[in-house]
């Protein structure tokens, strides 16, 4: 059986070394656990990877380096007014062109939404690419 694939934007990294949400903090620990056991294939932005060297370097990665197949997919998250933020859209992108199965995120206003939901599963079918779970540790733990 296969692996899932998760992909981790910086706000799970965020929650596991600022404790200023600790219901936040417990969950996204929780789910670190899994990641450090192995059971998934984890992605993380190019982004990031620097800045969470000594926390990424306890679990296996694969960064993700933006190339021009990813911004033009972004794009269309831009154009179709699903997403301002062209750096979210980035992250999405590059999930989808990966094909990983989930994006795990607390970032509610631009990640974790009805608009950013929806509006994902659209480009994914328009642009006949694997589906993706956009969703927070919380719904990925239970």
């Amino acid at each position: 059986m296969r692996k899932h694939k998760i992909f981790l934007d910086e706000t799970i990294l965020r929650h596991l070394i600022i404790p200023d949400k600790p219901d936040m903090m417990a969950d996204t620990l929780q789910l670190w656990t899994r990641l450090q056991s192995g059971v998934y294939e984890n992605y993380v932005p190019e982004t990031v990877t620097q800045a969470y060297e000594m926390i990424l370097s306890q679990i296996q990665i694969t960064s993700i380096t933006p190339h021009v197949g990813i911004e033009s997919l972004a794009q269309r998250f831009i154009d179709l007014n699903i997403s301002d933020n062209f750096n979210e859209c980035i992250n999405i992108a590059a999930a989808l062109s990966y094909e990983c199965d989930f994006y795990v995120s607390w970032n509610y206003k631009h990640i974790v939404n009805k608009k950013t939901i929806r509006g994902t599963k659209i480009v994914a079918m328009m642009e006949d690419l694997k589906d993706i779970v956009i969703c927070t540790p919380t719904m990925l733990i239970q």
